[in-house]
This record gives structure tokens, sequence and C-alpha cells, in this order.
């Protein structure tokens, strides 16, 4: 994608592995000459994945990651360690590659959320999440865009609390009775509306 680096038009994209529907590796910015001028890494050991990255006007990356880990999967079909994958998202100081935030979904989504079910394969993981999307609210606080749960959460900058969920299986905002919330990939907020940010339950 096109983007502004510090104040100049930039390139920037991602390289590495795809595996199973998303990736691992690490995201390049280059300048009008397509010359490398920086690379942007996720940190703690972990690395970025394919779907998004945000340049936020305080010089720092939002990037999405996943993370295989094993978790309690017996209440949705699966064994009390179960191979599964989480999303993760990062928030990397640009100049210093410093990790300033990590959110991790098992922290604050159950499996139950999820609309998948794991694999009778034990040799593959249960991605109950697939994070695909970052954006910033008005206020300051983060947007996360899940596909499995079929739901966008917005968190808390500080604490990584979720303060609502919009679709999915607890919905804080009424949805029509015939409609359905799915496959979503790319929130990002809209103009402000009064009452936009106000669950209708």
């Amino acid at each position: 994608q096109a983007i502004r680096w510090q104040g100049e038009p930039a390139l920037i994209w991602w390289q590495g592995e795809q595996v199973n529907g998303w990736g691992t590796g690490h995201y390049v910015v280059a300048d009008q000459s397509y010359r490398t001028i920086a690379e942007i890494r996720a940190g703690n050991g972990l690395s970025a994945d394919l779907h998004d990255i945000l340049i936020t006007a305080r010089g720092t990356a939002l990037i999405t990651i996943y993370r295989p880990t094993d978790a309690d999967l017996s209440r949705v079909g699966g064994g009390p360690r179960g191979r599964t994958v989480e999303g993760v998202l990062q928030e990397i100081d640009l100049a210093t590659g410093a990790v300033l935030f990590e959110w991790h979904s098992l922290d604050h989504v159950a499996v139950t959320e999820s609309y998948r079910t794991p694999a009778n394969s034990p040799n593959k993981a249960f991605d109950y999440f697939h994070i695909n999307a970052v954006d910033i609210d008005h206020d300051g606080n983060l947007l996360l865009c899940a596909r499995n749960t079929r739901a966008i959460y917005k968190v808390d900058r500080r604490t990584g609390k979720v303060i609502w969920r919009l679709g999915g299986r607890q919905s804080d905002f009424r949805m029509p009775p015939n409609s359905r919330f799915a496959w979503q990939h790319d929130v990002q907020r809209q103009r402000e509306r009064p009452g936009l940010d106000e669950p209708q339950g």
C-alpha cells in the first residue's frame, strides 16, 4: 500500500511465508526509487502476519499476528490441550522497534465465540479467531476485525479490555432478526455520527 513515511510518499508491503491462510514474515518500506528504507518486525519472538498494518500519526505501526498455542477446546468439540491459533495485535515503535502494546485474543475472547470447530486432524491448528484488520477509533481506542468469530471488537488501547462487540455470538448491538454479519475483512471507522458508539441491546 501507499503510505507517508517521515512526510514523504512511500510503499509498504509484507514479505514472508504464507501458511494455512496467514503469514509469518515482516514488512518492508521503500522510497519512491524502490530502495528499502525500513523494515518493520513484530517483537517478543513473534512474526508479522500478512493481513494488515496501520502506520499511525504517533510514529508507530499496528500489526496483526497469528500465534500457535494450546488451549482448552473441550467446549467446542476438541481436546483439553488442543492446538490453537490466536490473534495477536502489536503496536510497534517505528524508531526503536519496541513493542508498546500487545493484545492476545485468548485473554479476552473465548473459543466458544468462534463459528468454526476444531479439525479432526491433530496436525491442523484451530484458527478460532482469524484477525484480519485493525483501525483506530475516534477516541484513540482500537477496532479489530475477526473473521471466524464474525465480529468486530472495540478494544481499550491501555488495558486491552473489549469495550463492545459488533456481530458474532455476543453482539452488544441489536441486529435485525434476519440479518447476517459474517466474513468481514476490512474494518474502518467512518465519519463520526451521534450515538454511533452506543450499543443497542
